[in-house]
């Protein structure tokens, strides 16, 4: 048996969504680097009565030149046992856990009482304060933390959180821009085959819509003044993981039919294509974060980002000069939509992101982290 490098735990294929298709990524770039991988993804990760969304798996065909094995059931003890038993007899060197949840914390842990002691154990983290706390956070974050030799992380703000709370090695990382994402094409073409006015200025509101994500105060930004005033609409694309019906109610009440396209549902790379290339100005007007996958998603179709003033989210945004930072007040948020909007910002924004696009590769990150590791 080939000896394994680095084995990485977490969602992949054929899991969808940001955090399993950043775990393709980094199998496939670390590979490219001399390294050999496997991946270890669910054969069950929820059940499907906590599972908000309509669909946990993907319709994209399966990424080339990874391997995965579809071998951990998460709530499963009796699984975790097997699942150590595997892992000891491949007896990699380095095993990166995806921690996103607390509640991982049980199955993490019940694998890792399991496994060889010279195993090296390492988490990437993408939240270590969850977007909606539950009491049980903190006593889930500290049993896995006492099982793991280091930390990587995808944003200095996630390190930051984790360094005032832990007594270990962190590797203060950045959220790479995928590189299995089909190029921007022109605006007008993509309108036209969306049903998008042509003439219209669009902002782009996408991923999962959740409380925390401040959509509710985007909306309220439409009625005021210079964005009222305007003929500006609002893309909100997305699949919901709250009813539907609060943002209709809201759309309705705010009289806003005319200037909203509701785009229900989980995008994938062919749609996601068309909505970004039809967009003039990306906004995350969330009201907690600690990164965002939709930055590097627009930096890679070129469109400038609004942000709300959290750690999280700005850093890339002031640092490379791509977008403008808002207060979470809807008329702070009209007035930096519309100051974006002009021509001149705008296109000030787009050189920018051109010029710092080549800074968030894969190659580099896992260049960084390889070193950080070993």
């Amino acid at each position: 048996m080939q000896k394994v490098d680095y084995l990485l735990i977490g969602p992949a294929y054929p899991y969808r969504g940001g955090i399993a298709q950043t775990q393709n990524q980094l199998a496939l770039s670390l590979t490219k680097l001399g390294k050999t991988v496997l991946l270890i993804t669910f054969k069950k990760l929820y059940p499907k009565f906590l599972f908000p969304g309509k669909s946990q798996f993907t319709i994209e065909t399966k990424p080339d030149l990874i391997k995965i094995n579809r071998t951990i059931h998460s709530y499963n003890p009796f699984n975790w046992i097997k699942v150590a038993r595997k892992i000891n007899k491949i007896n990699p060197k380095v095993i990166i856990f995806r921690y996103y949840n607390p509640l991982l914390s049980f199955c993490y842990c019940g694998i890792i009482n399991n496994l060889n002691k010279n195993i090296k154990k390492v988490a990437l983290v993408d939240n270590w304060k969850h977007h909606e706390p539950k009491f049980y956070d903190k006593i889930l974050n500290k049993l896995f933390s006492i099982k793991i030799d280091s930390y990587i992380t995808l944003s200095d703000n996630v390190a930051q959180e984790l360094k005032k709370q832990l007594n270990s090695n962190i590797f203060s990382g950045f959220h790479p821009i995928s590189e299995d994402l089909p190029k921007k094409i022109s605006k007008l073409n993509a309108r036209k085959e969306i049903g998008w006015d042509i003439d219209a200025k669009i902002i782009l509101f996408y991923g999962l819509i959740r409380p925390y994500k401040g959509l509710d105060n985007l909306l309220e930004a439409f009625t005021m003044s210079p964005l009222n005033l305007s003929n500006i609409k609002l893309a909100i694309v997305g699949e919901f993981y709250e009813p539907i019906l609060k943002y209709k109610k809201i759309i309705k009440k705010l009289k806003l039919e005319d200037k909203v396209y509701l785009i229900p549902g989980f995008s994938d790379k062919k749609s996601t294509q068309l909505y970004f290339s039809s967009s003039d100005l990306v906004a995350l007007t969330y009201k907690s974060a600690t990164q965002s996958g939709v930055i590097p998603l627009a930096y890679h179709f070129k469109i400038p980002i609004l942000v709300t003033n959290l750690l999280g989210l700005k850093t890339p945004i002031i640092n490379d000069k791509t977008g403008l930072v808002c207060s979470q007040d809807p008329k702070d948020i009209s007035i930096k939509l519309v100051e974006m909007l002009k021509k001149e910002r705008n296109s000030i924004f787009i050189k920018n992101i051109k010029k710092s696009e080549k800074k968030y590769s894969w190659k580099e990150y896992s260049k960084h982290i390889i070193n950080f590791i070993e």
